[in-house]
């Protein structure tokens, strides 16, 4: 179903009114608020050359915008970052902020953006990108109403973090971005923008309704590999691992997006500064779609998950964006209430086989390999062993080759399932896949179908 949420407004849109609370400009009008453009020149204009000042600026926006310092609180976290980088944020990084930040009228003359629907793409170029994110810094937009929480940076700006390291990691990873963007030559230039894009699109399932229409009969099961890594990386995002048009598969929550801990998705968009701006307008995920980000440049290379993390800088020129495939996994937390693994459920199957298809079946050109991890497996409680096998028959319908990453943590599940894979890969159809699905047995538990399989499938 066709999304019904209003397009975003811009900052620049007329009906962006505020309370100018420290009397900035004298254009107040009968309701006693000013437009929100003007008074943000105006305070953009003031001189920043320290923290103090900075956060001025900020705390005043957000004010005007929201009436409350909201998540950035005392902006603890964002001071420390800024100051380890020095007269090097203030000489190059906040100049290049607020260059792009003012450009917005220039770049968006409409005066909003269009919220993603289904079957629609969004392509916006680097310059275009990077005067969203400016905004994002900024916190100048207005939550999407689909939204109950973040949507720009000022969860990133307060102290008390829950998970300190990941946030310096995130704003580590935004100034360079901001740093990489004030040494391109074309953010001076006054000609058109370079012809690079990063493209959102939300892809909704458009496959056969019914069991029968799929043919799982006759659809044999594509390649499955298993990669073992020592330690998670997001290198799989880097357009130089995925190989030509290849993806990763991103284990997405509903309202996708960065936060605050370190979680694949949070630690994807975090580290592509360029893909932050999708929250502004990718509505919440229905079962049957999926949103595709291509091109988001990653700034970092992020080694380890939640508390266990450390990063490295990319060189410039590994800086290239693959696809992302955003797919969110149902939460399956009913195991201790159910007989049967919810995984293990039929409408569960067919929902996770749709979402995964629909992701796999987005693009159809060069090698089709894609890269995952154990999609859902995390704080939404999947089974390894099923979530993977619906992933093998989703790629297998859609004509492309399954990557599983595993790390050394999961090192044993990775051997296991190699092993199930070299018994079926060349005999087996989708159907038979499925159809070993509905014979485990109930009463099994989460982690458990591994063994299963490996003591019942010859």
């Amino acid at each position: 179903m066709e999304s019904l949420w209003p397009d975003l407004l811009l900052p620049t849109s007329p009906s962006r009114r505020c309370l100018d609370r420290f009397s900035f400009l004298d254009t107040e009008g009968r309701d006693g608020l000013v437009a929100f453009w003007p008074l943000l020149e105006h305070i953009l204009s003031q001189p920043v050359n320290n923290p103090t000042q900075l956060i001025d600026v900020l705390d005043t926006i957000a004010h005007a915008n929201h009436g409350s310092s909201g998540a950035a609180n005392d902006y603890g976290t964002l001071r420390e970052v800024v100051e380890q980088h020095g007269d090097t944020f203030f000489l190059r990084l906040w100049p290049t902020i607020v260059q792009f930040a003012l450009m917005l009228p220039d770049f968006f003359p409409a005066r909003e953006i269009p919220v993603l629907r289904p079957g629609k793409k969004l392509c916006l170029t680097t310059k275009e990108v990077a005067c969203l994110v400016a905004h994002q810094f900024l916190c100048t937009f207005q939550c999407p109403p689909w939204r109950e929480g973040y949507h720009d940076f000022s969860i990133w700006y307060g102290s008390g973090q829950r998970h300190p390291q990941a946030v310096r990691m995130y704003l580590t990873a935004l100034f360079s971005y901001f740093e990489e963007s004030s040494a391109e030559s074309w953010m001076r230039s006054s000609g058109p923008s370079v012809d690079i894009q990063v493209e959102f699109s939300l892809h909704a399932f458009d496959g056969p309704e019914t069991y029968s229409a799929w043919k799982w009969d006759e659809s044999r099961l594509g390649r499955l590999t298993i990669v073992p890594l020592e330690r998670f990386s997001t290198e799989p995002q880097e357009a130089a691992y995925q190989g030509h048009s290849g993806a990763a598969v991103v284990s997405a929550n509903r309202d996708i997006g960065f936060g605050q801990s370190a979680t694949q998705e949070e630690l994807y968009v975090g580290n592509c500064p360029e893909a932050c701006p999708a929250v502004l307008f990718t509505p919440t995920l229905q079962d049957g779609q999926v949103l595709v980000a291509r091109g988001a440049r990653p700034m970092l290379r992020i080694l380890g998950q939640r508390r266990d993390i450390d990063w490295e800088k990319l060189e410039s020129e590994k800086r290239q964006g693959g696809r992302m495939l955003f797919m969110d996994a149902l939460e399956l937390d009913e195991a201790e209430r159910s007989a049967l693994l919810p995984d293990l459920k039929q409408e569960n199957i067919m929902r996770e086989i749709r979402k995964a298809y629909t992701a796999f079946s987005s693009w159809s050109d060069g090698e089709n390999l894609i890269w995952t991890g154990l999609w859902g497996c995390g704080a939404f409680n999947g089974d390894p062993a099923t979530k993977v096998i619906l992933m093998w028959m989703a790629a297998s319908l859609a004509g492309k080759q399954l990557r599983l990453l595993v790390d050394a943590s999961q090192k044993d599940f990775g051997v296991h399932f190699g092993q199930f894979v070299e018994r079926v890969q060349v005999v087996w159809t989708v159907k038979d896949l499925h159809n070993c699905l509905t014979t485990i047995p109930q009463g099994i538990g989460r982690w458990e179908t591994m063994d299963w399989l490996l003591e019942n499938v010859p």
